[in-house]
């Protein structure tokens, strides 16, 4: 399959360790592992040649192996809670073949905490991507309080406008909409990532996504969330 195209290569990082929720990549949505819905959205999403999920984690890695995907055990020193995803890409991308690598891949950084992303808004953003015959995509949100209304605390005291006073005035309706990535879905070439090293952003195509798409999980409460949601979709 990779022999005559462009190779599209999914990249799942999931480190076993976490913060808010322990063990959160493996705990269970709906009775099924939180990372299994990103898997298999990578799965389902057509345009992606190949699905990788990487990961410092043995249990992590080998229920991708029950998934059919491929697997990348990540060094400690990536899966720390300082870790930059950056250095998780560039050790994938260190691991690419060169026979893949000369084609300049296209890369989709699906994070685990996106379990309402689907295949079908993977497989949409590629083609938007190509559509606009572009070479990175981010998938955005919009903001749902204009930054445009906000203040910052200056050195006195005092509130100082982030933006023109006459910003701060005007109506929301009134306002241009502004969008901040959501982190469901992020595509770039090899090559572009190298050269910015790092996630491109500035003349990205954004995929715009809704607010309870974007739920990113974080906390026990969001899966309660989540599960609410899901569980609405199948009544």
């Amino acid at each position: 399959m990779l022999l005559n195209k462009r190779p599209v290569l999914a990249i799942v990082p999931a480190r076993g360790g976490s913060k808010g929720v322990p063990r959160k990549n493996m705990a269970l949505l709906m009775g099924r592992p939180l990372i299994e819905y990103t898997l298999r959205a990578a799965l389902d999403a057509e345009g992606i040649d190949e699905v990788w999920l990487s990961s410092d984690d043995d249990e992590i890695l080998l229920f991708g192996k029950t998934l059919d995907v491929y697997t990348l055990y990540r060094p400690a020193e990536y899966a720390t809670d300082i870790a930059s995803p950056v250095n998780v890409v560039k050790h994938f991308i260190a691991t690419i073949p060169s026979h893949i690598l000369i084609k300049n891949p296209l890369i989709v950084y699906l994070q685990p905490t996106s379990p309402l992303r689907t295949g079908r808004h993977i497989q949409n953003a590629l083609y938007l991507l190509r559509e606009h015959g572009a070479s990175s995509l981010i998938s955005v949100a919009e903001f749902m309080k204009s930054p445009y209304k906000g203040f910052e605390i200056d050195s006195n005291g005092r509130l100082k406008s982030l933006f023109d006073e006459k910003l701060s005035n005007m109506r929301r309706q009134d306002l241009p909409p502004l969008y901040i990535p959501n982190g469901a879905i992020y595509i770039f070439s090899v090559s572009e990532f190298n050269d910015r090293n790092g996630f491109p952003s500035n003349g990205s195509i954004p995929y715009i996504m809704t607010e309870k798409e974007s739920i990113d999980i974080d906390s026990y409460n969001d899966f309660e969330h989540v599960e609410l949601i899901l569980t609405k979709r199948i009544d």
